[in-house]
């Protein structure tokens, strides 16, 4: 099925419901305290932390460490540090602090006006930073940074959930369409310079979320997500340069509940990775298993991460794969796992997936992202064990290190 794509104008779109949106904003945080201008935050020196073997440790630029990071070299970027500011989570409060790395020296960031999101964060430069997401008062925002100041480049009723930048002028975004109140669809948004081409996807009446991209090139775009009704099935759709087409997945288990969380494309191999959790299995439970789905041609296989000694408990033994990447001709899988026991990484050694020591600073640490950088070094964001306050590191693996 090809999906046409149209141009967004500026106009405001329909909102939601009255009602909707004041549940929304009865559930959002609390508003995360706004850095001026004026009064940018400071870095403060920070001691190396250690890393596992062949991980490089990036000194964080305040105590609260870095809840994102998102490298455009091997010495800038744009990253976040995030404070849970409340003992209790009705609702949860945070406090956040943008930051920009330019030639290893730490700079604050002003945050956006409005309350708007920073939690996708994506550009190319520390002159070139978008910020966009779910604001804490339920408004869906992408807001970008020149250098000196912020624009609002929002598309109305567009929830952004990843983002890439491939080039000065040129962003992918996926998330979610919400057309009304429970009708969500699946969306892909391309930033050309000047204006956002916005793309729904999936079945109109089901609905759709998508939760990574991977930019291979012009024509060649792959986004993942879930789509379905009472339960969920992982959900792809591929850009060939002129339209979107859905791609059938094979089933990762029977009577699941599953979602897509990240992809990589190279090569013609596709690999997509995500969560399987079988909600009808004979005890009532199931237990939550990181899958990844390898495509060559055009047939698909499945694979899963295994769990280090699993307990049985399905709380216990949740894995979950958040991210994957390419270095050095090998392919590695970010890992959410609720176990401090349980690795943090894993790579595919051609048959098999072997579990692999996390480069946070402690043990239990999870990796939630993964970023190639052309220099062929590769980059690791999460959060250290145990997750307090999203207290969180960044760490890099030269070209040749293992």
């Amino acid at each position: 099925m090809r999906i046409a794509h149209r141009p967004v104008r500026r106009s405001r779109l329909a909102r939601y419901a009255a009602g909707a949106l004041l549940l929304a904003l009865v559930a959002a945080p609390a508003p995360a305290a706004q850095a001026q201008p004026q009064a940018q935050p400071q870095a403060q020196p920070r001691t190396q932390p250690q890393a596992a073997a062949g991980w490089q440790a990036v000194p964080p630029p305040t105590t609260a460490g870095l809840s994102s990071y998102v490298p455009f070299d091997a010495s800038s970027a744009v990253a976040r540090s995030s404070v849970q500011t409340s003992f209790t989570c009705l609702p949860c409060e945070y406090e956040h602090t943008l930051w920009t790395r330019q030639a290893g020296t730490w700079r604050g960031l002003p945050l956006p006006p409005n309350d708007a999101s920073t939690d996708v964060l994506t550009g190319t430069a520390p002159d070139d930073v978008w910020a966009l997401g779910r604001s804490v008062r339920g408004h869906f925002d992408q807001y970008h940074w020149n250098g000196s100041s912020w624009t609002d480049r929002s598309i109305p009723d567009f929830e952004v959930l990843a983002a890439r930048s491939v080039a000065r002028g040129e962003v992918w975004a996926v998330g979610n369409y919400r057309e009304g109140v429970g009708d969500t669809r699946g969306a892909v948004a391309r930033w050309n310079g000047s204006a956002w081409t916005l793309t729904k996807l999936g079945t109109p009446g089901h609905w759709t979320n998508l939760k990574a991209v991977h930019v291979g090139s012009a024509n060649d775009v792959w986004a993942v997500g879930s789509t379905g009704d009472d339960t969920s099935r992982p959900y792809a759709a591929h850009y060939d340069g002129t339209s979107w087409r859905e791609v059938a997945l094979p089933p990762v288990s029977s009577g699941l509940s599953a979602s897509a969380n990240a992809v990589v494309a190279r090569g013609g191999e596709v690999w997509i990775g995500g969560i399987d959790r079988n909600i009808w299995s004979d005890d009532g439970t199931g237990a939550p298993r990181a899958f990844a789905l390898r495509r060559e041609g055009t047939s698909w296989r499945v694979t899963y991460v295994p769990v280090l000694a699993p307990t049985g408990d399905e709380d216990t033994d949740r894995l979950s794969v958040q991210a994957l990447a390419h270095h050095d001709g090998t392919l590695w899988a970010g890992l959410y796992a609720d176990r401090a026991k349980d690795q943090g990484l894993a790579r595919w050694n051609g048959s098999a997936w072997e579990p692999v020591a996390a480069p946070g600073t402690t043990r239990g640490s999870e990796v939630t992202a993964l970023y190639p950088t052309a220099d062929g070094t590769l980059w690791a964001n999460g959060l250290v064990h145990p997750r307090a306050y999203l207290k969180g590191y960044a760490a890099s693996l030269a070209p040749g290190a293992r």
